[in-house]
């Protein structure tokens, strides 16, 4: 008996070794050091263990690399702790082990973002519409995000995926028709049509005209300048920068893409640098940019550019319209009435210098017998039925106090424009003071209706609740 036990010796000892290796060593999967480091990783949550929660977890995943879970709480450590490229890791082989969520997936592209890896990110935020967890309101977020980094086309693609999940949303019709403007105007005018939106059903005529453009450039210009006139500058941004990806050398693109830019908000010296750099004597460069230094406060600069386009087009009256325009920021009051008298001079039979130099008479309470209300019965000779016109001839007389001819003014505009909310706030205004209040608030809720300047909205309550 001894002797076959002594002879089977040797095969039991194979037989457990590797299981006393693995007690001796402590390496097995759910090993005491291992549900310790687990344990560990809950007691180190504050910011000022970030480090020491990363080498935990780093320790548990060499031995435990299926852990998908951990992995993504570790690339979440990783970007507090700006390791981006190790982030940028962690989620890959967590994908790799089980599918990012749509949540975890534009985190990782904003993480390729952060790390200047600007492709992949936009490619990581294109891949969310293919998502099999994807949600409409998974939407919104996702072309915020394409949109807020320029990547226009992505964000158009997320809009379409949203029509298909979620076609009668009307939170999706502008994004949409404004996008389809941009990428496929054809396809645009199904949209808005479609639509029971007045303001988008007006640009019908202009987007048949970019239909028919056929040199892509251009196109995209007609979009940009189509977006620009209803104030959608983000949009018209986009379309003028894809113009200047298409022909990097066409002045004029940079030039609107960096008013565009200026006018959402953002930086646009650089691009309207550009456009300078490549023509020098470019108007609309140079228009641009003493517009820019405008909104700067750098007055000198701005001025010494519209008197040399002024030199250089004396018989363009926009340009002393602009320099009257900022005059009035710099303070100059007189130099302003100056050079709005000389858009008259230059454009005798134009009826808007007419009336914009009345209404600057009446807004800065300059010579409005003298020199405001000639001008605003000259621009009534001009154009009989304008509106505008009528209007600021009876504000003129509400100022001056002569209520009796400012409402046979302001009844005349309001016959010829009753939707106008300037209009109505003038009524509004005129009943105010002759304490008729029923009518007062007649005409002010008027003006709120249809006022699309919050400035007039403003004003018009304040007279409400006085």
């Amino acid at each position: 008996m001894m002797r076959k036990l002594e002879q089977l010796l040797p095969s039991i000892v194979v037989i457990f070794l590797p299981f006393l290796m693995a007690v001796y060593l402590d390496v097995t999967p759910y090993s005491k050091t291992i549900e310790s480091r687990w344990r560990s990783l809950d007691f180190n949550q504050n910011a000022t263990q970030t480090e020491e929660w990363i080498d935990i977890a780093n320790s548990i995943l060499r031995q435990q690399p299926w852990q998908s879970n951990l992995w993504i709480r570790l690339a979440e450590k990783q970007i507090q702790n700006r390791d981006l490229d190790d982030a940028i890791h962690s989620f890959r082989v967590a994908d790799s082990i089980s599918a990012l969520t749509v949540e975890q997936t534009i985190l990782l592209g904003q993480v390729y973002w952060d790390a200047n890896q600007l492709e992949n990110a936009y490619a990581t935020w294109q891949t969310i519409i293919n998502q099999k967890d994807l949600r409409a309101e998974d939407l919104p977020l996702l072309v915020q995000i394409q949109q807020s980094k320029n990547d226009w086309f992505g964000a158009y693609q997320t809009l379409l995926k949203w029509k298909e999940i979620d076609p009668e949303n009307k939170d999706l019709v502008l994004p949409l028709a404004y996008s389809q403007i941009i990428f496929e105007p054809d396809a645009s005018v199904k949209t808005i049509t479609n639509s029971n939106n007045r303001k988008i059903q007006s640009l019908l005529p202009e987007i048949e005209i970019i239909i028919q453009e056929e040199n892509p450039v251009f196109e995209m210009v007609l979009s940009g300048n189509l977006l620009a006139s209803i104030g959608e500058w983000d949009y018209a941004s986009a379309a003028y920068a894809y113009a200047t990806r298409l022909d990097p050398e066409y002045a004029e693109g940079w030039a609107l893409y960096g008013n565009a830019l200026v006018n959402s908000g953002k930086d646009g010296i650089s691009a309207l640098n550009k456009a300078l750099s490549i023509s020098p004597k470019s108007i609309l460069t140079r228009a641009f940019l003493a517009s820019y230094w405008r909104t700067q406060n750098d007055f000198e600069r701005s001025l010494e550019i519209y008197q040399e386009l002024s030199s250089d087009e004396p018989g363009q009256a926009i340009w002393q319209q602009e320099l009257g325009n900022t005059y009035i920021l710099a303070g100059d009051v007189d130099k302003a009435l100056q050079a709005y008298v000389k858009t008259t001079k230059i454009a005798p039979g134009d009826s808007y210098y007419w009336i914009n130099l009345a209404r600057f008479c009446g807004e800065y309470k300059v010579q409005i017998q003298e020199i405001g209300l000639p001008a605003a019965r000259q621009a009534l000779l001009i154009d009989e039925k304008n509106w505008e016109a009528f209007d600021t001839l009876g504000w003129l007389f509400l100022i001056l106090e002569d209520y009796t001819s400012a409402e046979r003014f302001l009844t005349s505009a309001y016959k010829e424009a009753p939707e106008s909310a300037l209009v109505n706030l003038h009524l509004g205004q005129l009943f105010y003071f002759q304490n008729k209040t029923q009518l007062s608030t007649y005409f002010l809720k008027r003006c709120i209706e249809f006022a699309e300047n919050e400035a007039l909205i403003e004003l018009a309550n304040k007279f409400l609740s006085p």
